[in-house]
């Protein structure tokens, strides 16, 4: 997609910026929202002795993050940002094994560059879209006291979003926004004393979210 790459430019360009100027460009924001994943099948390995597909149903979940950006200008801005997520799961291993109790986490850190449209009032709308990297990301398969965790990290995604704030003041906003999320083909390794792996698996994410920005 040709408006990850540009994006991506805004930003890097913006974050050199902010260290060159000392103004008050600045803002931070906290937000929480709720997290929609589609059903998802991937290839497990020596899990319970068995190897094959794993359908893996997803719930709906939350999510909860902050972001630290600095406005290059009254159109453009950057933000990196740390993100937290979590789905309920259900997991059917070679339609053999079901766990019925479970979840699919991640710990993503991102870069994002932001277009903001003139404003109405006190509406601005915006759309961004910028790249993600997953510190930590698991599943946890749990039954009858039982539990199995696999672990990833280091895959690297995109994400895409548009939303608007409401101005409060000159320093206060709220926020609303959603974002859609995409990292493919994660390889998950066992942790503690757990064997088997799962291949290829997609982190499909959409969210609808608020918070809040302060400016300063």
């Amino acid at each position: 997609m040709k408006v990850i790459p540009l994006f991506l430019s805004v930003s890097l360009i913006s974050l050199s910026t902010s260290v060159a100027k000392a103004e008050s460009n600045w803002f931070v924001r906290p937000y929480v929202g709720t997290s929609q994943m589609s059903d998802l099948s991937a290839d497990f390995a020596q899990i319970e002795g068995l190897t094959g597909k794993a359908d893996i149903d997803l719930d709906g979940g939350f999510t909860s993050g902050i972001g630290l950006g600095y406005r290059y200008n009254q159109n453009f801005a950057a933000e990196f940002g740390w993100e937290y997520r979590s789905n309920d799961s259900s997991v059917n291993l070679a339609s053999t094994s079901q766990f019925d109790e479970g979840n699919y986490a991640s710990n993503i850190f991102y870069l994002n560059g932001h277009y903001q449209f003139a404003k109405t009032g006190k509406w601005q709308p915006y759309v961004g879209a910028g790249l993600s990297w997953i510190q930590e990301i698991d599943i946890d398969l749990e039954r009858d006291g039982e539990e199995f965790s696999y672990s990833g990290s280091g895959d690297v995604g995109y994400q895409v979003f548009a939303g608007v704030n409401y101005d409060l003041s000159e320093k206060w906003a709220l926020q609303s926004e959603v974002r859609y999320g995409s990292i493919s083909d994660i390889d998950l390794e066992p942790e503690g004393d757990n064997f088997g792996e799962f291949k290829g698996l997609d982190y499909y994410t959409t969210t609808f979210q608020i918070g809040v920005v302060y400016k300063f």
